[in-house]
């Protein structure tokens, strides 16, 4: 190990050790700049592995960042083995990265120290790992700088991202990233509470059931462990959590039954297959990303004729993030969208139209487009000028899904909606907040008032 200084000017200090195999190890103190509107989300979570902590990152618009060297993109901080770590992407390299190569750190950002092994992958558009890096097992240290990272200076040649032949970003020019972080075996072992799993063992389970749902038999085949029986597979469930968990699924359940025994309710309208993912996501199971991309459509259209709203936002999220958009498609995706609800889907064709205008004029015909969407094209294209100059706004009406979504979920607002319903939602509940405010206000001024009513009696 050995320390290079250089003195600082702009931006901030940083300690980054490197650890690419082309060199040995280095210690470098380092100038950093954060790249502003770095466009970095979560992705769908990868599929687990037994000892591993994985998660996804998405960076945007991969093509329109920066390549000048030590400016990076930051994704959102994640937690292992007790500590917080964030995803250090420089687009352009760091100062110790070959002319046109692309650099990649995880940094510690709690605690005195830690140790990890680590793994960053790089995908390409169909999900495949295309690149893959993992480190030994390394100290993370505190010190008198910002902070420490860990990476790998040369991860991948820019270029190979840009070459479209090798698949790597999507048509919205997405960059996908996963970091894996093997979990201590060491660390002090506490039961999760079992409440979870123990709603899962009643999964489908006859002996304590109260209601067996015999959804019609289509052509697709069916799990070897539900009953087949006059054309239908049987599911069973229990009254109490359909009520509290999926109201409309409850709604179906007939009071004609015998006290005591089973209720049984036809359903026509679903495959087997899906309802069983729709009633597994109910009683708190999760459905892999590989099977919602697979069947995100079917799964979607059960999860809102059900309004099993969360089931309908992944499978909504996974099928956004697993089409590829083309003047060909977007079309019949906005129409789909628009019909279903889907404000996640919308917002990327409207996107892609914005962005694609030369390709769409030709291929698209705008008289099946309904009128109502021409303020979402507004949008998406305003919102696109003002990210092209790097302009920051706090304006809900420019506002991403996601972004909306979010504040509605932290507000315990419904997330399932279109752009203006949520919207309208907000601004209600920040209109109840000040109304809210004012009457508090009032009632001390009153308050106020008759003690010193009191005091002059």
């Amino acid at each position: 190990w050995y320390c290079h200084h250089r003195h600082l000017s702009i931006g901030a200090a940083c300690v980054i050790i490197d650890i690419s195999l082309e060199r040995q190890s280095r210690l470098i103190i380092m100038s950093k700049v954060r790249i502003q509107n770095a466009k970095v989300s979560i992705g769908c979570s990868p599929s687990p592995r037994e000892g591993w902590t994985s998660h996804r990152f998405n960076i945007r618009e991969f093509r329109d960042l920066t390549n000048v060297k030590t400016q990076y993109a930051e994704a959102p901080e994640f937690t292992c083995n007790g500590h917080e770590w964030a995803l250090e992407f420089y687009p352009g390299g760091n100062n110790l990265a070959t002319e046109g190569c692309v650099s990649i750190y995880v940094s510690l950002r709690s605690g005195k120290n830690a140790s990890a092994m680590y793994e960053i992958t790089l995908l390409d558009k169909f999900g495949n790992a295309v690149r893959v890096k993992q480190s030994t097992m390394l100290c993370f240290g505190s010190t008198t700088f910002n902070s420490v990272a860990i990476g790998w200076h040369n991860f991948i040649k820019r270029s190979f991202i840009l070459d479209a032949s090798n698949n790597i970003l999507d048509i919205n020019g997405t960059l996908a990233i996963v970091v894996s972080m093997k979990e201590e075996s060491t660390a002090v072992f506490v039961p999760q509470n079992p409440l979870l799993n123990t709603i899962q063992e009643m999964f489908n389970d006859d002996k304590t059931a109260d209601v067996c749902f015999e959804v019609a038999n289509g052509a697709d085949e069916v799990e070897k462990d539900e009953q087949i029986a006059g054309g239908s597979t049987s599911f069973h469930a229990h009254t109490l959590i359909l009520k509290k968990c999926a109201p409309m699924l409850a709604d179906l359940v007939s009071n004609g039954g015998e006290k005591g025994g089973m209720i049984s309710v036809q359903v026509s309208d679903v495959q087997p297959d899906i309802f069983r993912h729709l009633l597994w996501y109910v009683y708190g199971g999760k459905t892999a990303e590989d099977t919602l991309k697979a069947h995100a459509k079917d799964i979607i259209d059960a999860a809102d004729k059900y309004s099993i709203v969360n089931l309908k936002l992944e499978a909504e999220a996974a099928y956004v993030e697993s089409t590829t958009f083309t003047a060909e498609n977007v079309l019949d995706n906005l129409l789909y969208a628009d019909a279903t609800n889907l404000a996640l889907l919308k917002e990327a064709a409207i996107d892609f139209i914005a962005g694609n205008g030369e390709q769409i004029i030709d291929e698209v015909t705008f008289s099946l487009i309904p009128g109502r969407l021409m303020k979402d094209l507004v949008v998406a294209t305003t919102r696109r000028v003002k990210e092209s100059k790097n302009e920051v706004t706090t304006d809900m009406k420019l506002m991403r899904v996601s972004e909306l979504r979010r504040k509605l979920n932290e507000k315990g607002l419904d997330v399932d909606g279109s752009r203006e319903a949520m919207i309208a939602s907000l601004i209600r509940s920040e209109s109840v907040g000040i109304n809210a405010s004012l009457l508090e206000a009032e009632d001390e001024l009153n308050e106020d008032e008759d003690e010193n009513n009191a005091e002059e009696e």
